[in-house]
């Protein structure tokens, strides 16, 4: 992004159009929510109304795998073009993908448009970051970032809650389009109140880069998909394999120069570095949360669909209503209380799933609960946390690509998660048919969940603590310096 429109954005802006972009970035985070946790919720449904119930894991690889690689495109077309350009454009795809999904009662035509809707979802994921960033001064950013959470996780609930309420209803159309009505109210309130750039020149499009990066991720993750069912040491799954590792090798050789679309200068930056190796696990439990835990809550402890439904709802409420304040408090001391913040973020997970792996029968509901409550304030501390760090060690020219890499090592994170958690799963529950391997296959899920929240701890307090108590002490020596 054009360094100088970074710098002057927010002195160009009146405070009623700030206000305005603001309100319009939280609502799109709403939107955001709503469009993957809704599709998500009723893809199954979706896909038995045309006949492709066997499609389902793959289509979720897909879907998975386009964000991914859309993410970090993403960052680089807002260096080029800006962010209102990206939030327009990959609207009016997300919009038509969604309508045509819609009315059409085709298989293909919906792995199609799921594709494309993830393209467009992937696309404008750092967008909100990135312009909360760009509207608004430093000290208030941590705040912001606590609204733009509470969005996310509002339409989060909304999405599941809503679209399983309309097909419930029968109703499915309606479950599809309904977070459309987000986007109608987010896009116009960012577009009409952002002034138009001129795209940066200097920055092109790393085409040689999208196309490695599409073998590398397609090649290992649709092996890792079909692994299971074809077999691990069939010829087609272990060329696959080959393909995405030769493929993620020439990634790595190629990626030199300002417009690469993963540049290794960002890397160089050891804080940066370290935030998006802790962002990294402090996703990593979401897969075991969203999938394996309402699985025990029905398998093993013999609840209804509805008590693991009710399992999110006072998460849900911890995600909306703590963001704001958890970005009032990191204000008053970012350097302290962004490694505290992480920290949190670590312990509370951990504590989530050391206690989960006990799930059993005699494992009362309200317990699932409220340890499944605790991944709630995790998130609440994550979200307001680590886009301010990772964009405080960026320069403008970076911005776009260096906040998309955080969107993009969140979504790698759980396709990496779901890949390593079914193969778990799967073994263990097959090498012991019943209860006993499901349990099995589940405590190790949980364990593993643990083990994330433990690294990310670790990581905050012995590692990236240490890093920027070191980096403040250097400035302040170069400020008393300069004086």
């Amino acid at each position: 992004m054009n360094a100088s429109v970074t710098e002057t954005l927010h002195e160009q802006l009146t405070q009623k159009q700030i206000n305005l972009v603001v309100i319009g970035c939280t609502i799109l985070g709403i939107s955001i929510g709503a469009l993957g946790l809704s599709l998500g919720t009723i893809q199954g449904p979706i896909l038995r109304s045309v006949g492709g119930e066997s499609y389902f894991s793959m289509v979720t690889t897909i879907s998975s795998l386009a964000m991914c690689l859309m993410t970090p495109i993403g960052g680089r077309l807002i260096d080029m073009w800006g962010s209102r350009k990206v939030i327009l454009y990959s609207n009016i795809l997300i919009t038509v993908s969604i309508l045509i999904m819609a009315v059409s009662h085709n298989l293909w035509i919906f792995i199609i448009t799921r594709f494309l809707m993830s393209l467009g979802l992937g696309a404008e994921a750092s967008a909100p970051f990135i312009l909360l960033r760009e509207v608004s001064d430093v000290k208030n950013l941590p705040k912001l970032m606590g609204y733009l959470g509470a969005g996310t996780a509002l339409g989060s609930f909304l999405g599941s809650y809503l679209a399983g309420l309309f097909t419930d209803m029968n109703m499915l159309w309606l479950a599809i389009i309904f977070p459309l009505v987000f986007v109608v109210i987010a896009v116009p309130l960012i577009d009409k109140n952002l002034p138009k750039i001129k795209p940066d020149t200097s920055i092109k499009m790393d085409y040689v880069g999208i196309i490695l990066l599409a073998v590398a991720f397609g090649g290992i993750f649709m092996s890792l998909n079909f692994g299971p069912t074809i077999g691990w040491g069939d010829w087609k799954i272990l060329a696959g394999f080959a393909i995405g590792i030769v493929g993620l090798i020439l990634l790595w050789k190629t990626q030199n120069g300002p417009s690469a679309l993963i540049p290794k200068t960002i890397f160089a930056n050891k804080a940066y570095s370290m935030i998006l190796l802790i962002a990294f696990f402090s996703v990593f439990y979401q897969t075991a949360l969203n999938v394996y835990v309402p699985a025990g809550v029905q398998d093993l402890m013999h609840a209804s669909n509805a008590a693991s439904g009710s399992l999110q709802i006072p998460r849900t409420i911890l995600s909306v209503a703590l963001p704001t304040f958890c970005g009032i408090w990191l204000a008053k001391n970012q350097t302290k209380n962004t490694w505290v913040s992480m920290a949190i973020t670590g312990a509370c997970i951990l504590l989530s799933f050391s206690l989960l792996v006990f799930m059993g029968k005699n494992m009362p509901l309200w317990f699932v609960i409220v340890m499944v409550s605790f991944t709630g304030i995790a998130d609440a501390f994550r979200g307001v946390t680590l886009t301010p760090a990772a964009q405080a060690e960026l320069k403008p020219s970076d911005m776009g690509i260096g906040t998309s890499m955080l969107g993009f090592v969140i979504t790698l994170s759980n396709l990496i998660s779901s890949a390593i958690y079914g193969i778990a799963f799967d073994t263990l529950k097959n090498a012991n048919p019943g209860a006993v391997g499901e349990t099995a296959g589940l405590d190790t899920v949980f364990l593993l969940a643990a083990i994330s929240g433990l690294i990310c701890l670790i990581l905050a307090v012995t590692v990236y603590r240490k890093m920027v108590i070191r980096n403040a002490a250097k400035k302040a020596a170069a400020a008393a310096e300069a004086k």
